[in-house]
């Protein structure tokens, strides 16, 4: 099942198609298709759906599962559910699920954001910590650092919490340039994860067009061929959009 953690670690900054270019509003409604692939081996496809909540909230649902020869492999889906809200210009994570099966393999990850006591409870196991502020989770991050591009920023700091601990997480944005996609000739910007040297860093494309959706990423690693996902297929941005409300005060 080592796949699917390399799929989310790969994917974790990858955020929904959630604005429209230089508008700041979302699609009511969205499904995006990747494939992730290795030394030219397709290993996995990943889909992700997103929605508009009644109360104001927004959704992302994603599933993982293994493709091509990997199929034969490995068996099993990794899953992952993030609610989040907007509130003036900020994102507040409420709730966050991670679910991986597969074999004799199970994980599984559920945070409760409170942000009236400042805390956050992982109900698997029953621990708390203390919300740093602008603290995020694997999802709501991607749409933290998508909407920091769309006001032009160049460099990212956020916590997040993982499941078992805060990390530091630190990206920069490095050039613009034009790549060749399945959705066409796009006008994209790129941002590199900062880490040490020698350590797994990812290098992420995002679609000006689309919001700064992400459309190709790489995750680089001495002495390892490079993880490659791209986007294949997406809709939605023909739908209604709507801007995301207060409705819930974190």
């Amino acid at each position: 099942m080592k796949l699917f953690r390399l799929l989310f670690l790969s994917l974790f900054l990858l955020p929904a198609p959630l604005l429209a270019a230089d508008e700041g509003l979302l699609p009511e409604h969205f499904t995006a298709v990747y494939t992730l692939s290795q030394a030219g081996i397709t290993l996995a496809e990943l889909e992700r759906r997103g929605w508009l909540a009644k109360d104001g909230s927004y959704i992302i649902e994603s599933v993982a599962e293994p493709r091509g020869l990997a199929a034969w492999i490995l068996d099993g889906d990794t899953r992952e559910r993030s609610q989040w809200i907007v509130r003036n210009g900020r994102v507040f994570p409420l709730r966050y699920r991670y679910r991986e099966r597969g074999g004799d393999r199970k994980k599984n990850i559920e945070l409760e954001y409170d942000w009236e006591k400042k805390r956050v409870v992982e109900h698997q196991s029953g621990k708390q910590w203390t919300l740093p502020e602008n603290a995020q989770d694997q999802t709501s991050i991607q749409f933290a650092i998508m909407e920091r591009l769309r006001r032009g920023d160049r460099e990212f700091r956020y916590p997040m919490l993982d499941g078992k601990r805060i990390k530091q997480r630190h990206y920069r944005v490095t050039e613009s340039k034009w790549l060749n996609t399945r959705l066409g000739k796009l006008e994209v910007i790129g941002v590199q994860e900062v880490k040490p040297e020698g350590k797994r860093y990812s290098v992420f494309w995002c679609a000006r067009r689309y919001g700064y959706l992400p459309v190709r990423i790489e995750q680089h690693k001495k002495g390892t061929p490079t993880l490659v996902t791209v986007i294949e297929r997406i809709t939605g941005f023909d739908l209604p959009r709507s801007a995301l409300s207060a409705a819930i005060n974190p």
